[in-house]
């Protein structure tokens, strides 16, 4: 059986999104936990972590980069393949 090229594609693309729904879970996760650790350290010491923020920071950059990843892929999907 021969695939053609729309069949690849189309294949790739539902192993990316597949992946980028476990990447999306992983940076929540570490967007929750850095929220956490911030507010309960916050709250015990007065002061905040700075490895806490950090982890805010690049939970919440990596949730907007996979989110609009997701959504470029969603429109080239849907504007190059029939």
């Amino acid at each position: 059986m021969t695939k053609t090229f729309s069949s690849y594609v189309s294949s790739i693309i539902s192993f990316s999104n597949s992946a980028i729904i476990v990447l999306i879970g992983v940076a929540l996760v570490v967007f929750l936990w850095g929220g956490v650790r911030y507010i309960y350290r916050t709250q015990e010491t007065g002061r905040s972590n700075p490895a806490d923020k950090t982890a805010l920071l690049w939970g919440l950059i990596s949730l907007f980069v996979l989110v609009s990843l997701a959504g470029i892929i969603s429109v080239m999907q849907q504007s190059l393949l029939p």
